[in-house]
């Protein structure tokens, strides 16, 4: 059965998991639309591959990012202009693409009122219902509150205190950085009102937003829109614990020459690939294989496929829990739990 909800997937580049990710979506949740916002060469190329025509998958609608907020006015290139963080690990790329997910309501028409944001690399295996057995809308805790960068998250917790006036929702164990949400246009549009009011300003919100950020250094998109709703419409936030879904996800570095997609294709005689060769496997071909690999009760919620070398780098310290325990992780050997 279809439903009458959308996918928002902001996506920076077509990789070997994106066909598989797209198809488990659909085989699990049946989306009315998956709209996918990416960089302009990568939606031409999403558009032009033949096998986008054959994807077991919703309707996908494809939109450019550097024009996607036109209609209010202003490119990618002027709202980034209002950054500059040149000592920043951060990019203003990396602040658009959380107001893509924030925004996708000014950016798309007829979009549902609620909306469900997933991060292109979280792929599906065994997980959660999105709307329960009483018609609500939940989401799931995927990551652990222990392990992380202390620092930053300090940072993200005073913007949501200073731009939004709320205390930062807290959970005794998961974080709510959960790489998948729901949104709801509703509460978007209080939560873009505070924005304006803390700056006492007409100003488009999306650019204030990336005045924010030169403020505070920081913001999170998921967390501070949970604590919004949190605070004025507790009833509309509704998660499953991290004990229930989290426990079992795995995160780990895959470009496409990490441990999984290379056991991938040990695993399979043949695989389907995109007409230039690069690996693109179906959903059945990737389920096929990680029910084959793991046992029937040790089948994890999700997996979440990194594409930055820079998870190949980190100390075991800054590793989260999720990728310290994922089999997948080459470095996992030698990483210790304390």
């Amino acid at each position: 059965m279809q439903h009458s909800y959308d996918f928002v997937i902001p996506l920076f580049q077509v990789r070997w998991n994106t066909r598989a990710v797209l198809e488990g979506l659909t085989d699990h949740y049946q989306p009315r639309t998956i709209h996918i916002i990416t960089p302009a060469p990568q939606a031409e190329f999403l558009r032009s591959i033949p096998q986008t025509q054959v994807w077991q998958t919703a309707p996908l609608v494809i939109h450019d990012e550097e024009s996607f907020f036109q209609k209010c006015g202003y490119s990618k290139d002027a709202i980034c202009a209002e950054i500059d963080l040149s000592e920043s690990l951060y990019t203003p790329g990396w602040f658009y693409q959380q107001l893509l997910k924030l925004g996708a309501f000014e950016g798309i028409e007829n979009l549902s009122e609620w909306y469900m944001v997933w991060d292109s690399d979280l792929l599906p295996v065994a997980p959660w219902p999105l709307v329960d057995t009483e018609g609500k809308n939940r989401f799931a805790l995927l990551q652990h509150n222990q392990w992380g960068n202390p620092q930053i998250v300090a940072t993200w917790g005073d913007w949501i205190r200073g731009v939004l006036g709320v205390e930062p929702l807290m959970d005794t164990t998961g974080t709510f950085v959960p790489h998948h949400l729901w949104f709801k246009q509703e509460h978007l549009r209080s939560f873009v009102a505070q924005v304006k009011a803390y700056f006492q300003s007409e100003d488009h919100w999306l650019l204030l937003m990336m005045r924010s950020a030169m403020k505070f250094g920081t913001f999170s998109e998921y967390w501070s829109y949970a604590s919004w709703v949190a605070a004025k419409a507790p009833d509309d936030l509704i998660y499953y614990p991290y004990e229930q879904y989290g426990e079992t996800t795995e995160r780990f570095f895959d470009d496409g020459t990490g441990m999984f997609s290379e056991a991938l294709q040990a695993h399979r005689d043949t695989i389907q690939r995109l007409p230039d060769g690069t690996l693109s496997p179906s959903y059945e071909e990737v389920r096929d294989f990680i029910h084959a690999t793991y046992q029937p009760d040790e089948l994890p919620s999700s997996l979440s496929f990194e594409s930055s070398p820079r998870h190949l780098k980190k100390n075991p310290e800054t590793m989260h829990i999720e990728e310290l325990r994922s089999r997948w992780n080459p470095r996992q050997a030698k990483a210790v739990l304390s």
